[in-house]
Order: structure tokens, then sequence, then C-alpha cells
């Protein structure tokens, strides 16, 4: 062990939860990897988790700013003779200290239990947990798109007894979950917990459909166990930024790639194929009743400008 850091700086302010845990956990992989110590700023989550970052004050003058090359997990050439700030993204579980990182995001027990007693009845027996990300995810040109299309035929192609558990939504945008999934007689919908209380609720659940999130992916990643089924969507990124950006390190391995394009639902679910009819076509509405009406918007700006 060096008597240099590694730190992360910019923790709390470069994304919001999903990417502050990956940032702590590569940060502290990458530390462990090059017998470095490791440090960060106060974190305003640490008091969920039982266990205690390390804590110190950054100084811009005794850290050298080491910067992300690339998305897809590569060798970083870190110098041994110098106290490290990184920045960067580190969304892959390959820069993580596995054991470690489990201990680290171990929740707070009494936390924990509270959350688990005031939702009790998601537990009376098994469930599945959806996690829809919608928010700037929709029609965002970097990200893949997951749609109502890939939750359904996940759940019924993957859970043939999807029927006889409790198939809890959690989402950015609960009153859209609200108003296209609960024609599932087995619904329930995660309201009014914030970021931390969702994601270790989460964690107790017993399978999981995730989005291409870091939030859904690290309530899918701390509830693992060896029996636990993860559907995940294909892929992460999209168009130009996925031929730029090789996102092939954010999945872990095991987790199981579907893409609902290759699947279609039995035709005794035709009512469900309706359902998908009518979202897309709602969807595709709405999206281009707002792209053109901006449009418009800013051509009559323009002639008055002009006028």
């Amino acid at each position: 062990m060096t008597n240099y850091k590694i730190t992360f700086s910019r923790l709390g302010s470069k994304g919001r939860l999903g990417n502050q845990l990956f940032q702590i956990a590569s940060t502290i992989g990458m530390a462990k990897k090059n017998s470095f110590d490791y440090c960060f700023p106060k974190w305003e989550y640490s008091k969920y988790f039982e266990f205690d970052l390390k804590e110190c004050f950054i100084d811009n003058k005794t850290f050298i700013k080491v910067r992300e090359e690339k998305f897809e997990v590569y060798d970083w050439k870190l110098l041994n003779n110098k106290n490290i700030n990184l920045d960067g993204w580190l969304q892959s579980e390959k820069y993580f200290d596995l054991k470690l990182t489990k201990k680290i995001f171990k929740f707070e027990s009494i936390f924990l239990e509270k959350i688990k007693k005031e939702h009790i009845h998601f537990f009376d027996k098994k469930n599945i947990l959806i996690s829809v990300r919608r928010g700037d995810f929709v029609n965002h040109p970097y990200f893949y798109q997951v749609g109502f299309k890939f939750y359904i035929k996940a759940l019924f192609n993957f859970f043939p007894d999807w029927k006889s558990r409790n198939i809890i939504f959690m989402s950015d945008d609960i009153k859209y979950c609200k108003k296209y999934y609960s024609f599932l007689k087995n619904s329930f919908f995660i309201e009014d917990l914030s970021d931390i209380e969702q994601i270790a609720l989460g964690t107790l659940c017993d399978d999981y459909i995730i989005s291409n999130s870091t939030f859904s992916w690290w309530i899918a990643w701390l509830g693992e166990n060896k029996n636990t089924k993860i559907i995940r969507p294909k892929q992460n990124f999209r168009g130009e930024f996925l031929k730029k950006n090789d996102d092939k390190d954010f999945f872990p391995e095991q987790w199981i790639k579907f893409d609902d394009k290759t699947v279609l639902l039995e035709p005794k679910l035709y009512l469900v194929n309706i359902k998908i009819i009518i979202h897309d076509l709602i969807f595709d509405f709405n999206f281009y009743r707002k792209k053109y009406f901006y449009k418009f918007k800013q051509f009559i700006k323009k002639i008055i400008k002009y006028k």
C-alpha cells in the first residue's frame, strides 16, 4: 500500500444516485487494484449504509486529475507517486472489488427494516420488481429506448408464474406506469419514496426486469443472489453514440439480455397485443405533436422577429 490516495472529488455533483454508486465502487476497486488508499468528499447518503466511507479534504494542488478515456473497461495508467482524482462515469462492475462493494453498500439494518415493514404486503409471496426509466431517457439520442413492449414481453416470456406473484413497479414516472400497467391485477406501484428508499426496498425483491439506467442497474445488482433472475435490455446506447462508445461492459455477463423485437406474444394474449398497439400509437402521436409544435413556435418567433 502506498501513502497516496485515489478519490472522486465530483461525488454528489456528477450524476444522481446510480452514477454516484458507480463512482464510489469503481474508485475503491481501482484503489485496491493499484495499492492506493482511497477517500471521498462528504457524501449525503453515507448515513444509510453500515460502512463508513473515508472522508478527506481534496486539494487540486495535491491531487492529479485523471479523466476516463472511454466507456468500456480499460487499464488506467495511474502514477503510483501521485494522489489521483478520478473523473468519469466508471460504469462497470469490472472495476469493482466485488465482495468489498457488497459490504460497502450494505444498508443500515434499522433503515432497511423500516422500509420493509412499511411495504410488508409486497413480500407475502414471491415478487418481480420492474424498474421503468422514463424522464430524460424518453427519445434521448444516446440511450437505447426501452418501452412498454419490453417490460410486458419480458414479464410474460421469462416468468410463466407471473400471475401468482406480486409485480412491483418502480419509476421516475409512476403516473405513466399506473396508467399503462394497472391492467395487471397483481401490480403494485411505489410512490412517495426517496431515491435511496427505493433502492433499499428494491434490493429485497426476488427477480428483476430493468431498464438501462444506472438506478435500475444498482437495484438489481445489490438485490442479486444465486437464485435471482435479472432481465435487462439488449444494449445501453444507440445510434451514432453507440458507434463511438462501446457499451459491452455496462451489464454483468450473467444478466439475461432480452430484445423485445424478437418475441411475439401468444395469440391468447390478443388483448395485451391491442394495448401495445394503442400505447405505441399514443406515444408516437404525443412525440410528433410536441416536436412539430415546438418547430411551429420557433417559426412564428422568427416571423415576429423579422417584422
